[in-house]
């Protein structure tokens, strides 16, 4: 019973995890147009397929029409190697494949991975091949196409190895585990590249990329490689299709620089080539030495139509699979279309190869054959070692799991995660004829299998070994020309450094040294500096200017956009702020009163200023734009602070008026004067000033074309610090960023923002204009995280691919989010006192949070014949003024008479449900207050005044005492 429980479990799980099967279907979707070499054997579980992914044909102008465009050589060569390797490279079990067209595209490798994978298509229509016994996959062939390619297979757990993705920035992370490749990086053929730019003794080089994953991922290596070993890079540019007249007027006036790197496929070499040929201005191009890499290699049609002259890297297939590639071109060779009956492209490839586009097929074959034909392709060898490494380890694999069966694909493999990783683990041991391992642990080819060739290519067009690289030695078959290269222009600011008729021949000193030669090509213009390598520069005066005013969206950077649109807003409520303000203090007292209204303007106005810079962010850098955001900031920012620390001041020297009842004439003696505000705001702005202009003076803004983190050229301000040795191109050797120089330019204004939060809380409790002080503790005190954040995710991000992106944005961003603070935390206060502000410019909530708050008295009835009123006195009982005893209370000289003295009388307890309690007058209410004795005015007629009931007034009520809104900072 427990045995037959196992089994049941079993079977459960073999159900639940196994790969099973597509479902049989009455109208299966066949699919064609395929490569495809059967297994010999039927058996569901004694048989595996490989998969290839070849673009076979150039990427299409739709995705309809893939069979229309070009058939590359690349692709049908290594694709009809792929169905040989199948069928001829050795194995003991079954094996077929099925080789896709990708049409050069990523979509099309996914749609064809995701249509058979799921059932969609049926690939094979005799024998339909199963997903179950797909086992890997050979391919793709372009480094484009792998991402896409190498996370769904790691979805799916199945391996695939890549014969011709060369770009080193393909393997990131854990999804990249089931991708795998026999072919050596970008990384090795830069390393030959400067190898032989040392044999050729050349100092200086151009660089033309392509725009795509293979050619920014070569163009970093490049870069870097380069200046490791001393070689500058004068002229750094990615090819476009549009572009090509720019970079043939470049080149034109750097032929002193002679070599030419060419990080690109031969495709794009050859477009290249043909361009500079058909130039109207006839170009130069027999003056130049182009590298090529293994892309190119020495394929004679990029060559072809004369003219070129260089040297080409290509990679050498490993000794172990040489007689496989012998083999397999032998085949070629002899191979008839009538013969074929795998490939369904092969045909119209035959025929372009020996010119036989039209008439009798027979007759083309007796008479034609690709014997002497330009038919073979260097990623050919790395094809046949990919099958061979996959079914090394699929029979090593089947061999452990399945002992004592001959299948395949027995119990233990049936699991498709399992299997997967199993398979792949295999294929990572697997060896070659001489016992050595194909891959290295993560899945690169292994060193030891690394040979390279480096060929000349002289006038005719024809290549020569020049140089081998068995894995270990450079060896020159060759003699290298002694060719000189140099910097196109004197002083040579590309690289930093002098021509090389002026560089000295010893080591330099441990001090700087000037000479007094001046420049001859400037007409006297500069005198010649000699600085040591390690020197350090601020700024740059290339000869290059940009005074076009295009925005930075027509370079895809839309956060313009947001910046655009904020700054509009703020802009619009700064006036708006404005226009309410002095239309509320129109007429009234507070109104008249500038020297109470000054420093609110200034904070608007510098407010104001803050989102008028920001437009300057929005167009590409220009000399115009670099200067006003390098000053711009710096004194908007402190405008702000500024204004935000002379009213603390103010607030701060009018502490000890608050005990005035008199708060109409009397002022603290310590009160802070008109002039010594103003005289402090100019000192507190001042200091940022300096420092801003200094910076403009000593290096004046310049926008400048620079290469970035992910090799393309955009326009910079000139506010990075940058190395003699290192140059000034590159924005990754940069010893300090435009950002950070910017950042450090404002560190004074981190230090009013931090005094403004101190002295802000030092002051909080003050009452002074409303207590404003509050609203500047939240306005100073809210910047720090926020000048925290955009400074972190600026200068966190400086070896982001688009940092310079980052480091406006988040400067532009941080401005006015700073700016907006201020405005709401100081003027949104503003507009509710001034909405809530009585008749005669009163704010009336004043007396609510002043010395006498509540402390209310009425008129005595016989005053104005009215019944007694209720009032509170300083928040204590309620009492009531009436016709009492003439004697009682009364003040002596009081403008009362008689009867009409007010009298102080006791309601009974039982009205206010409170403990009687006998009247205890204050000193505010007995004339004893201070001031009130040294301005000798007897209380009664000096702190009182008469109060109509809310009857009389209408609902508005006075104080007897007056707002101290009309005496401090006022309104603003």
């Amino acid at each position: 019973m427990a045995l037959l429980k196992g089994l049941l479990i079993l079977c459960i799980l073999n159900a639940v995890l196994g790969q099973e099967d597509c479902p049989a279907t009455t109208t299966p979707c066949f699919y064609e147009n395929i490569g495809f070499y059967p297994s010999g054997n039927n058996q569901a579980n004694e048989h595996y397929y490989i998969g290839g992914l070849f673009g076979v044909h150039e990427m299409p102008n739709d995705a309809y029409s893939c069979s229309r465009s070009a058939i590359r050589d690349r692709g049908i060569i290594n694709l009809q190697a792929f169905l040989w390797g199948v069928q001829n490279i050795g194995s003991t079990i079954s094996a077929g494949g099925v080789a896709l067209d990708s049409c050069s595209s990523s979509d099309q490798n996914i749609e064809n991975i995701l249509s058979f994978e799921t059932c969609k298509v049926t690939l094979g229509e005799t024998n339909p091949v199963s997903p179950r016994n797909l086992l890997a996959y050979v391919g793709p062939d372009r480094s484009t196409q792998v991402p896409a390619v190498s996370s769904l297979l790691y979805e799916m757990n199945k391996t695939h190895i890549s014969h011709a993705a060369t770009s080193p920035r393909l393997r990131d992370g854990d999804k990249d585990s089931f991708f795998l490749r026999t072919v050596p990086t970008d990384v090795k053929d830069v390393l030959m590249m400067k190898e032989l730019l040392g044999k050729l003794n050349a100092k200086y080089v151009i660089a033309i990329y392509q725009d795509d994953e293979y050619g920014m991922g070569l163009f970093e290596s490049f870069n870097s490689t380069m200046s490791q070993a001393g070689v500058c890079i004068v002229y750094k540019v990615k090819m476009t299709s549009t572009n090509m007249a720019e970079i043939a007027a470049q080149l034109r006036t750097r032929i002193a620089t002679r070599y030419v790197a060419l990080l690109m496929t031969s495709d794009n070499v050859k477009m290249l080539f043909d361009y500079l040929r058909s130039t109207t201005v006839p170009f130069p191009i027999g003056q130049f030495s182009f590298i090529g890499t293994s892309s190119w290699g020495t394929l004679t049609d990029v060559t072809s139509g004369g003219g070129i002259s260089g040297y080409t890297v290509q990679i050498s297939a490993p000794t172990s699979i040489e007689n496989e590639v012998n083999q397999f071109y032998s085949y070629l060779e002899s191979l008839k279309p009538s013969q074929n009956m795998r490939n369904p492209w092969y045909d119209k490839w035959w025929r372009s190869k020996v010119d036989c586009p039209t008439g009798i097929l027979a007759d083309c074959e007796a008479t034609k054959s690709l014997v002497g034909k330009s038919y073979r392709d260097v990623y050919t060898p790395f094809t046949l070692m990919a099958i061979k490494a996959i079914k090394k380890g699929i029979e090593a694999v089947s061999q452990s799991e399945c002992v004592g069966s001959a299948q395949v694909l027995c119990s233990n493999l049936l699991n498709q995660h399992n299997r997967g990783q199993l398979i792949r683990n295999a294929i990572i041991l697997a060896t070659d004829n001489n016992g050595r391992r194909y891959f290295q642990d993560n899945g690169e080819l292994a060193d030891n299998l690394v040979n390279f060739k480096i060929y000349k290519i002289d006038s005719t067009g024809s290549y020569n070994v020049f140089a081998n690289y068995d894995g270990n030695n450079f060896i020159l078959s060759g003699v290298a020309p002694a060719i000189d290269s140099q910097c196109p222009n004197s002083p040579c600011l590309e690289c930093g450094d002098m021509p090389s008729s002026t560089q000295p021949t010893t080591k330099p000193p441990t001090t700087t040294t000037v000479t007094t030669t001046t420049d001859i090509t400037e007409g006297g213009k500069y005198t010649q500096v000699l600085m040591l390598s390690t020197q350090e520069f601020t700024g740059v005066y290339a000869d290059q200017r940009r005074d076009m005013y295009e925005l930075r969206f027509e370079l895809g950077q839309k956060w313009i956009i947001a910046l655009g649109v904020l700054a509009g807003v703020g802009l619009l409520a700064v006036l708006v702020f404005e226009v309410y303000i002095l239309y509320k203090l129109m007429g009234t007292k507070t109104g008249r009163q500038w020297r109470t209204l000054w420093l609110g303007q200034l904070l608007l106005f510098g407010i104001f200023l803050s989102y008028l810079t920001l437009f300057a962010y929005l167009p590409i850098p220009t000399d115009a734009t670099c200067g006003i955001t390098r000053f711009g900031v710096g004194l908007s920012y402190s405008i702000m602070f500024a204004v935000l620390l002379v009213k603390l001041m103010v607030i701060l020297t009018s502490k000890s008026s608050e005990q005035s009842i008199l708060a109409d004439d009397i002022a603290s003696p310590n009160y802070l004067k008109g002039i010594y505000q103003f005289l402090m705001f100019v000192f507190v702005v001042g200091v940022q000033v300096v420092i801003d202009a200094q910076w403009l003076i000593l290096v004046p803004p310049r926008a400048v074309k620079v290469i970035t983190n992910n090799g393309d050229e955009a326009w910079v301000c000139n506010h990075f610090t940058w190395e003699a040795k290192t140059g000034w191109r590159d924005m990754k050797n940069f010893v300090r960023t435009g950002f950070e120089n910017h950042l450090i330019s404002l560190v004074y204004i981190m230090f009013l923002i931090l005094m403004n939060t101190v002295v802000a809380m030092r002051a909080h409790g003050i009452i002074t204009n409303h207590r404003e002080s509050i609203f500047i503790g939240i306005a100073s005190g809210f910047c720090i995280p926020i000048w925290i954040a955009w400074g972190l995710v600026a200068g966190l991000n400086r070896e982001h691919d688009v940092s310079h992106e980052f480091t406006d944005a988040c400067m532009a961003f941080g401005l006015f989010i700073t700016a907006t603070l201020v405005l709401f935390s100081m003027f949104l206060p503003k507009v509710r006192q001034l909405v809530n502000m009585g008749v005669e410019g009163i704010y009336l909530e004043d007396d609510r949070e002043s010395y006498y708050a509540q402390s209310v008295i009425m008129a005595p009835p016989s005053y104005k014949s009215r019944p007694s009123s209720v009032i509170y006195v300083n928040h204590t009982d309620p009492v009531v003024l009436s016709n009492g005893d003439p004697n009682h209370l009364k003040h002596p000289g009081s403008m009362y008479s008689g009867h009409s003295a007010p009298v102080y009388t006791k309601r009974p307890d039982a009205m206010y449900a409170t403990a009687s309690k006998s009247l205890k007058l204050t000193n505010d209410l007995s004339g004893k207050h201070p001031q009130q004795q040294e301005r000798k005015r007897p209380q009664s007629e000096a702190g009182y005044m008469y109060r109509k009931t809310r009857s009389e007034s209408g609902g508005t009520v006075r104080s007897l005492r007056k707002s101290r809104s009309q005496t401090d900072l006022g309104a603003l």
